[in-house]
């Protein structure tokens, strides 16, 4: 099972990256800048998907994998996780701009790609000017033990590859449908109230 980038209540990944830096800069005043443009897939699945996918995958190998022919498809059979929604960064960042009422823009391919060649600098750059910010903001909630959630960036979460998934292999073999076929903005503010259940969101 190929999972495309999850996100949902207490999801604490790629997606909940986004809304902390938003908050950040919110609280900055700033703009949040992105890399690399808004056009750069980064295809999701709601964790309420996911638990139910892996539940139908087993279901159907139970029940002799119908549909699947090893010859033509391999041995081991393999299926993409992903919604409807066929997310990219300017999707993501129209909804946190809509959220948080801050600026959000892109620095393009040129500016991105110098900032991969120097991204340990601009890693470094960014974290700085995010880490304490986002403690500042824990401290004032009275919030001591935040859990999972943090702006702290790494190179892998900074790639200039789409993650672009097709799923209608599992949705046609194994009968698999979504129950939140597309992230919007209200999926986000679940994320985000989901946190404050947990007295991780400041």
């Amino acid at each position: 099972m190929r999972l495309a980038f999850t996100y949902g209540k207490y999801d604490s990944k790629f997606v909940s990256k986004g809304l902390v830096l938003a908050r950040v800069y919110k609280h900055l005043g700033e703009e949040l800048k992105w890399l690399w443009t808004k056009d750069l897939k980064v295809n999701t699945v709601h964790v309420d998907d996911v638990a139910r996918a892996l539940w139908t995958a087993c279901e159907w190998q139970a029940k002799g994998k119908a549909g699947w022919d090893a010859s033509t498809m391999g041995a081991v059979p393999t299926f993409n996780v992903v919604d409807h929604t066929n997310t990219n960064q300017g999707q993501l960042a129209t909804h946190i701009t809509e959220i948080y009422d801050i600026k959000t823009g892109f620095v393009g391919s040129l500016l991105s790609t110098f900032a991969r060649m120097n991204m340990d600098h601009v890693l470094e750059d960014i974290n700085e000017h995010v880490m304490g910010p986002w403690a500042d903001l824990l401290s004032d909630a009275g919030i001591t033990r935040p859990g999972p959630l943090g702006p702290y960036l790494e190179k892998e979460q900074l790639k200039d590859e789409d993650l672009y998934l097709d799923g209608s292999r599992f949705e046609s073999l194994a009968g698999f449908t979504y129950s939140r076929p597309v992230l919007g903005k209200k999926e986000l503010e679940e994320m985000i109230e989901s946190y404050k259940t947990m007295n991780w969101w400041p």
